[in-house]
């Protein structure tokens, strides 16, 4: 689980129903239901209409990434790498066929394939490339939709608003109803608000985040097998993957 989602989210709340109680108010009251169903499902299907069918699959396919802790670990990739390499220079090439079947990673199945199947440095990065583009592609529409629901989001709140003022404004025989109209209709607006700053923006962000460390982790293994390829010592394999996340997180 990764907590500065958990936390962050938790915290924005606190925050907004701490400050809200200090000035004498209610929390709950914001909590409104016709709001929430006016703003965050309408936000949504507006997000769907501007995006593929695939990539809202993938959208709430790869939700549990933001949830997740960092799907990576650099430091046991590249030592699972240099131990490859350790292999093709006691014993040959044709020595990792046995081990890549255990591989569960199939991208990096795939490239160690290529290399028992003596594939040139060129076909590999062709290959691979294809697969890192087609991959990046797919975690960007992912994310992006998250990003577009939280952008039209403070827009379907100026919607609600403007709906439950004109409900609010057809009771002006009753101030006290009327009143009570007005407020629920700005309901609506903090509802967008934080719908688009404090969920569904920052889970596309999150997303995309944690996507770059998997499309990074995907460069790492090709630049490793094009090293093994060429036959690289794994002492100068290991320096250049090394030099590949200087200032990147290496664990989980």
């Amino acid at each position: 689980m990764d907590l500065t989602v958990i936390l962050g989210m938790l915290g924005a709340l606190a925050s907004i129903s701490i400050g809200d109680l200090m000035e004498g108010g209610n929390p709950a009251h914001v909590i409104h239901v016709t709001s929430l169903i006016i703003v965050i499902p309408t936000a949504m299907f507006a997000a769907a209409t501007a995006t593929e069918s695939h990539a809202i699959s993938a959208a709430f396919k790869e939700l549990k990434l933001v949830f997740k802790k960092s799907p990576v670990d650099f430091e046991a990739r590249i030592e699972e790498l240099v131990e490859y390499a350790i292999v093709v220079k006691k014993h040959g090439v044709l020595a990792l066929e046995k081990d890549v079947q255990a591989i569960e990673d199939e991208f990096l199945k795939e490239a160690l394939s290529m290399v028992v199947d003596g594939s040139k440095e060129e076909q590999i990065e062709e290959s691979l490339e294809a697969i890192i583009e087609e991959t990046e592609h797919y975690y960007h529409s992912a994310s992006h939709y998250w990003l577009l629901a939280g952008e039209t989001c403070p827009v379907m709140g100026l919607i609600g608003a403007v709906l439950g003022l004109i409900l609010a404004l057809q009771k002006l025989d009753n101030p006290a109803e009327m009143a009570a109209g007005i407020a629920g209709a700005f309901t609506a607006t903090v509802t967008g608000i934080a719908g688009a700053y404090m969920f569904l923006g920052p889970w596309g962000n999150k997303m995309k985040a944690k996507a770059h460390l998997l499309i990074k982790e995907k460069q790492l293994i090709l630049e490793g097998v094009k090293a093994i390829s060429r036959g690289d010592t794994p002492g100068e394999l290991k320096i250049q993957l090394t030099n590949m996340i200087t200032a990147m997180p290496t664990k989980g």
